[in-house]
């Protein structure tokens, strides 16, 4: 499993390669490991833009699918319906790429802002 701490946009990017580097450890092929980048960059980015708080990145693969866990201790909720009208939007597009990547999204309030992503993995 992998765990990192993420306070700003440095730890942000190292968390990145610490992710690419674990999932190529466990055998999972490049474009799992770019749409899993893809999702933590946007959870993470507006956990650190949204919030004062420091974030943590969880990994792991389980059951075949890898398993991506984001969570603050600085309470928010997600929107309930993610709306992205326009590629060229500000406001929604990361949301939307990680809704159409992900399987599932689960949100905890008693976690403070808890997302689970399980992605299947190419066999």
């Amino acid at each position: 499993m992998l765990v990192f701490k993420v306070t700003n946009s440095m730890t942000l990017q190292a968390a990145l390669e610490e992710l690419t580097s674990f999932l190529d450890e466990m055998g999972i092929d490049g474009e799992r490991i770019f749409d899993s980048k893809l999702v933590a960059c946007e959870l993470l980015g507006n956990v650190l833009r949204h919030t004062d708080g420091e974030t943590e990145l969880r990994g792991e693969v389980k059951d075949g699918n890898i398993e991506l866990k984001i969570m603050s201790d600085f309470p928010f909720e997600l929107p309930r319906k993610i709306v992205c009208s326009e590629a060229f939007c500000e406001h929604g597009r990361g949301l939307f790429l990680v809704n159409e990547l992900c399987e599932g999204q689960v949100f905890s309030e008693s976690d403070g802002i808890r997302v689970r992503l399980r992605m299947e993995k190419n066999l």
